[in-house]
């Protein structure tokens, strides 16, 4: 019997990361290993299908061989060796799409003359850093737009960690409508062999109800979730990207909606409010 196990002290982790954890090799025999290795790899891997059609593209993130162990005996019992490695600095985030994957692992092998090679994996999940702070335009407008039955504005197009995004809408009145669904989405575009396609996914939804006294006027709203997670990124085959999308719900295969792109802001310096005081003279 001989098996590997691979452990991380981590379940998370961010480019420019060390990862250190650790692989137990079980044997109830002595065995002579040539050596043992770590095999680190990253894929970002895009596909498209269309009957029977099927086509798919790669390209390597990361691709490195790691010897954590000189060739000897490893005796019975179980034997445990240390690693630790450096993720780099610049890597696209897990990803888990419907056009698209990013994924992260880590395998250990045991390197073993005219025998199988013990082996066992890992997959890392790798998270985006934090996006610099984008600072707000001190000359900023609201952001409108307008379909048939359904106005919607937001005060900002920039998310910011641990902060709720206000959207303001108004619905005029019309026979059917449900409510109101506001919608943060995930867009991701992707390259597959000179293809260019796309699709969306819900991270987060809020619904809001309709009587007849709310047509025709103006109703807001806040939509929190932690933004932190949702780092957008670029790559060779794949881009992600936020939209917030308010959705009139009317009950039709497609309901009518208004979209408006996101962007998201790391943490800034603290906002202070400034008093300035000022010496006047009143006469008395």
């Amino acid at each position: 019997m001989r098996e590997v196990s691979i452990y991380t002290e981590r379940d998370q982790f961010n480019p420019g990361d060390e990862v250190s954890g650790h692989v137990v090799v079980s044997t109830d025999e002595t065995f002579t290993c040539n050596r043992i290795i770590l095999k680190l790899r990253g894929k970002e891997y895009t596909h498209y299908q269309a009957g029977k059609i099927h086509v798919s593209e790669s390209h390597d993130l990361l691709d490195d061989d790691i010897t954590i162990m000189e060739g000897g005996d490893i005796h019975s019992g179980d034997t445990r060796i240390e690693f630790g490695f450096k993720l780099p600095d610049e890597l696209p985030s897990t990803h888990d799409g419907f056009y698209g994957e990013v994924n992260y692992s880590v395998e250990a092998v045991v390197e073993v003359d005219r025998s199988r090679d013990p082996k066992s994996k890992l997959n890392l999940l790798v998270y985006g850093l934090s996006p610099p702070y984008i600072p707000e335009p001190l000359d900023r407008l609201p952001l409108m737009e307008e379909k048939e039955y359904l106005q919607a504005e937001i005060p900002t197009d920039i998310l910011r960690p641990n902060k709720g995004l206000e959207v303001r809408f108004l619905v005029k009145e019309r026979s059917r409508i449900k409510g109101v669904r506001i919608d943060i989405v995930k867009r991701e575009d992707v390259v597959c062999q000179g293809r260019n396609l796309n699709s969306s996914s819900g991270i987060s939804e809020k619904h809001i109800p309709l009587t007849f006294y709310d047509f025709n006027r103006w109703k807001e709203e806040t939509i929190h979730e932690d933004w932190s997670s949702m780092v957008p990124f670029e790559g060779k085959l794949i881009k992600s990207s936020l939209y917030l999308k308010v959705v009139l719900e009317v009950g039709l295969s497609l309901d009518p909606f208004i979209e408006f792109p996101l962007q998201l802001s790391g943490e800034g310096e603290k906002e202070e409010d400034i008093f300035e005081t000022t010496e006047m003279d009143f006469g008395w």
